[in-house]
């Protein structure tokens, strides 16, 4: 009798609807999907209407990898009963399915869904490509790392710093340590900055991943940074000491200022300028003099800017001299130099103006002089007629001294990372210099910023859209709001994702929807990320259609977007 009981118990345990499912999540918590999928189906033969085993069947699909299938059978549920669980579930499911894909565009658009995310299951997909046969995805892997801070991601940094052979990579590697401020690499770093073979853009990476980990530095260590027989490290010595706002070393740092390398002499400038020069030996400030004569133009004309208030006539000199110079590297930062002057370069900047036939010393002059007082509305209609009349592209130069972002020709060159790459630069340039016209309130910053935005080339990046909205202000979001009116599909598009990108502007999303079955697919990608970025949950019904998309990165930046919007 006692035996028939327990034969009856166990029975009704194992064959239940709810210890069905029990045994599913076992399945699943376990990583068995396979059996997970199998339970599910056998059960549902029995309990063919169990709400719980139908769920848990579309969670085992997504699972084992059959995206489709498991979209399939959550349209027979109907997609208004689908909870978050489960459409995060879906999501998943496309996005990593994707990540092995042989399209090399499936594979960046899986590895920035996941990034975009922001949870932890993107981890395990960002140490994946780490190792990936393909450099430009194992960098791009790597320029998203810093926002998870892993210790396996860590630890997997400091090996790839170790063994890494192409240079872009290893670029990415140096940036990503000083982001997370891994302390352990400071020695490889130093290496980096001394190696007579490290590429510039390597040893400047390098520096500034330094400057990031140091949160103290001991006297001893400076000394030997600001004694070091390696100019790199004469270069960290000043950063350093600037990072960490060090004002009882300034007198460690005036001995760089006759250093031979006129690298660390900028350096130290810019240090001693940060610090203060009310708490310099006035031996110090003659010796900042004296370096408006150096023959190298951004050393003088640095030194010119810094001692301008205490000699005015010795550094407008040296700012005239270089502004009407045959060279037209120095005449640009002359230029710019002279605009920050403010009240006591005003004559010469009239005078400049006046004469130079050279578009390029007119437009530098007038963003070195915004924020200076004097006429902002004569300098904005300097701009405006730059970016009216200039066809070519332009960039921001700061290779002369880093504190001094001197517009000029563009020299980007193509990279295998980016796709149009000096295009972006280009219009991220241009962005910028829209958003001052905006905030300078320039009667033609709206007809400015439509014009902008009518050019098909031009993808909206977060970078951009923030570009111009951070320079623009309330103003540009002002210009962007009229512009969703307009009758151009193309600006009302432009216009939206900018809005979209910038912040949780909610008017943006019903544009997009309406036009997003009638644009192409490099656009369609632009809507789906701005819709993920807003995150509004309006977006979801609209977002789990495109689960169906024919095309594998539509589908994987739709499954992105949805992650984003149900747990925004």
């Amino acid at each position: 009798m006692k035996y028939l009981f327990f034969l009856f118990f166990f029975s009704t345990l194992f064959g239940s609807e709810a210890s069905a499912i029990k045994r599913v999540f076992s399945h699943l918590l376990i990583h068995d999907y396979l059996s997970a999928q199998r339970e599910c189906e056998e059960s549902l033969r029995r309990y063919p209407d169990s709400e719980g085993l139908r769920k848990v069947y579309i969670k085992a699909l997504a699972e084992n990898g059959k995206d489709n299938e498991a979209i399939d059978y959550s349209k027979r549920l109907g997609l208004q009963e689908l909870g978050s669980d489960l459409i995060e579930t879906l999501a998943w499911g496309v996005i990593r399915k994707s990540e092995n894909s042989s399209q090399f565009v499936v594979s960046i658009a899986s590895l920035m869904s996941a990034y975009s995310t922001n949870d932890v299951r993107a981890v395990r997909m960002l140490l994946h490509q780490f190792r990936s046969s393909n450099a430009i995805l194992r960098s791009m892997a790597i320029q998203l790392s810093p926002r998870y801070r892993d210790i396996g991601l860590i630890e997997e940094l400091k090996r790839l710093l170790v063994e890494e052979k192409i240079w872009f990579v290893r670029l990415e590697v140096i940036k990503a340590l000083g982001a997370m401020e891994v302390k352990e690499v400071k020695g490889p770093l130093k290496r980096i900055i001394t190696h007579p073979r490290t590429t510039a853009e390597e040893k400047a990476s390098a520096i500034a991943s330094l400057v990031n980990i140091y949160e103290e530095v001991g006297e001893d260590e400076l000394l030997k940074l600001v004694e070091s027989k390696r100019a790199g490290l004469r270069h960290l010595a000043c950063q350093i000491v600037a990072h960490l706002d060090l004002k009882e070393k300034t007198p460690l740092i005036e001995t760089l200022l006759s250093d031979p390398s006129s690298d660390v002499r900028i350096a130290a400038l810019n240090t001693l300028n940060f610090i203060g020069l009310k708490s310099l030996n006035p031996s110090a400030l003659s010796k900042m003099i004296d370096l408006t004569e150096d023959p190298h133009p951004p050393v003088s004309l640095t030194a010119a800017w810094i001692v301008a208030r205490y000699a005015p006539e010795t550094a407008l000199q040296v700012v005239r001299k270089w502004v009407y110079s045959t060279d037209e590297t120095s005449r640009r930062l002359a230029a710019f130099i002279l605009g920050r002057m403010g009240g006591i370069g005003k004559h010469l900047a009239h005078e400049v103006l006046k004469i130079t036939p050279d578009p390029f010393v007119k437009a530098n002059l007038a963003l070195g002089g915004i924020g200076q007082g004097g006429n902002h509305q004569n300098l904005a209609d300097i701009l405006y007629t730059f970016l009216k009349l200039r066809k070519g592209k332009v960039m921001w130069d700061t290779s002369q001294n880093p504190l001094f972002e001197v517009l000029t020709p563009s020299r980007i060159c193509h990279i295998p990372q980016v796709s149009k790459y000096p295009t972006m630069v280009d219009h991220l340039t241009r962005l910028e210099i829209l958003g001052m016209l905006a905030a300078l309130r320039h009667p033609q910053a709206e007809e400015a910023v439509k014009s902008f935005l009518t050019q098909e080339v031009f993808g909206v990046t977060y970078a951009a859209s923030t570009t111009l909205l951070e320079e623009g202000g309330e103003e540009a979001f002002d210009i962007l709001r009229d512009l969703l009116k307009e009758e151009d599909q193309n600006i009302r598009i432009q216009a939206a994702l900018v809005l979209a990108l910038a912040g949780e502007e909610t008017e943006a999303i019903e544009v997009l929807q309406k036009v997003y079955f009638h644009v192409d697919r490099e656009m369609k990608i632009n809507i789906l990320g701005a819709l993920g970025h807003i995150g509004d949950k309006t977006s979801i019904p609209f977002l789990l259609t495109l689960l169906e998309e024919p095309y594998q990165t539509l589908k994987v930046m739709a499954a992105s977007a949805l992650i984003q919007c149900v747990y925004h």
